[in-house]
């Protein structure tokens, strides 16, 4: 089944890009209009259909990246064989963006968090994942952390259908979420973000790599859940921060990136809980 899945996204929003050649002040417009609505095409990939293929292409925001996935209907999941290339790094959207995030967009519009996407030093990302629905399409992200609950508007990478992509056709129209740029600084600044100072040594490791970009996700993630109001609830948070912190230092990057992955979640949970509270006493 073919479905058009379309969103909206309010406001008028612009990217700060950090590289060696760009100061704080520039900007690069996201959506210049204040409304801009745009369709998703998915597929009801039936069961037994053996393996098909989906395109995938960059929006206006990446445009020169392009890959594709391979989808496969097993008993109670569906299997996602994902690879990308030309995904330049997130950190060009902003301090605050850390990672990509895949996204399955289901026919009733709930957007299901697969899995972050993380691209090596040739700007090219795969990975094997699972979806419990079989009928959707997807999107890429970028987020300040994998744990994210609702997509942001920062995408990046579409699902498109082949010619010979195998599925039963139809036209369905959902809507969709998307959390507008800002949620997560909002009480404070991304220039104030750990991140903001964040560098890599050429010719790293992709495991050490990936330890650091996990680090400075935790650092992050503890950073805006306090500045909004999260307090003592993130003392687990901060213990397995800590502990990152110290596998790091000690090069067991393995140790890193599953401390770092706990601190992330356990800060994620103390800021949707923390958030939860401030608006229902408001």
């Amino acid at each position: 089944m073919r479905l058009f899945v379309s969103f909206v996204v309010l406001g008028a929003f612009t990217i700060p890009v950090f590289g060696q050649q760009d100061t704080p002040n520039h900007s690069v417009p996201i959506y210049r209009v204040t409304v801009v609505q745009r369709s998703l095409q998915a597929v009801n990939f039936e069961r037994h259909s053996g393996p098909t293929e989906i395109d995938l292409k960059g929006t206006v925001l990446l445009p020169k990246a392009e890959g594709k996935a391979i989808i496969q209907v097993k008993n109670g999941y569906t299997k996602i064989d994902l690879n990308i290339k030309r995904l330049e790094p997130p950190t060009r959207f902003g301090a605050e963006f850390l990672t990509y995030v895949l996204w399955a967009i289901t026919p009733a519009g709930r957007a299901i968090n697969l899995g972050e996407v993380i691209a090596g030093g040739s700007d090219k990302a795969s990975m094997q994942v699972t979806s419990p629905e079989s009928t959707f399409g997807l999107l890429l992200t970028a987020e300040p952390y994998f744990s994210v609950q609702y997509p942001s508007d920062v995408v990046v990478v579409e699902s498109s259908v082949r010619p010979d992509t195998v599925g039963r056709v139809e036209e369905v129209k959902a809507n969709y979420e998307l959390m507008p740029r800002g949620q997560y600084t909002l009480n404070v600044q991304a220039a104030q973000l750990a991140s903001a100072t964040m560098k890599t040594k050429p010719g790293v490791s992709m495991e050490e790599y990936e330890a650091v970009v996990k680090l400075y996700q935790a650092r992050n993630a503890v950073q805006i859940a306090r500045a909004d109001g999260a307090g003592q609830a993130l003392d687990k948070a901060q213990m397995h921060l800590s502990q990152a912190e110290s596998f790091y230092t000690g090069k067991n990057y393995k140790g890193t990136i599953d401390s770092a992955r706990q601190a992330v979640q356990a800060a994620s949970d103390a800021r949707a809980v923390a958030v939860r509270s401030k608006a229902q006493s408001r």
